[in-house]
């Protein structure tokens, strides 16, 4: 599948130049600078699915991407992942899912591999005209600074006046020294237009839990997207997201766009 987006920071980067902590202020080097732009590039997705019993399957998906920005020396972007669920019928309409996922990101400047092992309990039901899927997560998030486990709730509705909405709260326990999530909220709701989905969706996180430089860091993260097909398969996705740190050099606000295009089936 092609890829069209726009990256605030194409190279991991530092967003901000200018550190201040009290009295002292630190100045990086300017070739570490984040650079934004648009990136272009490809992906291919591979999906295979193993029935091994009635109502249970293996479900394995491999993805990879390479993107590069034309207009900074073609700077490129990696993403890989990995991931492998068994799927249960379990009764009626009450599922059970195992998952483990590995997922690798490289940009000039940054590298990061996370991993996560995960079981997910979902109950269809209905209320009224309305159709509902709620879904109780746990998992257990493995990064290369820290671990952490997280638990979640979603419930995804398709409710009689044609509107899809998905709600999902995301609770992560205290980790010692090291910034991780406290909690997630998140909203999107869809609706048909002209017979073609649009989506409004909105997000709001909060990280604690590090310190910088013996400076208690704490950073809130908001974003609001929406997102539509334009032409056929061709759908457009703006939004905006800010992201305010306790420690200044960590906060920025930036735009967020991102083309959606045809894929090739083989």
């Amino acid at each position: 599948h092609p890829i069209i987006a726009y990256s605030d920071n194409i190279n991991g980067g530092n967003l901000n130049q200018t550190i201040q902590l009290g009295n002292f202020t630190f100045i990086g080097d300017e070739d570490t600078k984040a650079k934004s732009g648009i990136i272009l590039g490809g992906g291919v997705a591979l999906g295979i699915k193993r029935v091994y019993d009635r109502g249970r399957y293996i479900d394995f998906n491999l993805n990879a991407s390479l993107a590069a920005a034309p207009l900074h020396d073609f700077l490129q972007v990696r993403n890989e992942s990995i991931t492998v669920c068994s799927k249960n019928h379990v009764a009626e309409w009450i599922f059970f899912d195992a998952c483990a996922s590995w997922a690798h990101n490289k940009r000039e400047f940054s590298e990061s591999i996370n991993k996560s092992i995960s079981t997910a309990l979902t109950s269809l039901f209905m209320s009224g005209r309305s159709f509902h899927e709620s879904s109780l997560i746990a998992k257990r998030f493995i990064s290369d600074e820290y671990q952490q486990m997280q638990g979640s709730v979603a419930l995804n509705s398709l409710l009689p006046n044609d509107f899809k909405t998905s709600i999902f709260m995301t609770k992560g326990e205290p980790v010692q020294d090291n910034i991780s999530l406290n909690y997630s909220l998140g909203l999107s709701i869809n609706r048909l237009i002209k017979n073609k989905p649009l989506k409004v969706s909105l997000k709001q996180s909060f990280y604690d839990g590090g310190r910088f430089l013996g400076v208690t860091r704490e950073d809130s993260s908001k974003q609001i997207s929406v997102s539509y097909p334009v032409y056929k398969r061709f759908a457009v996705s703006v939004g905006y997201e800010i992201n305010d740190s306790t420690i200044n050099s960590f906060s920025h606000t930036g735009p967020l766009v991102s083309f959606s295009l045809p894929t090739f089936n083989f």
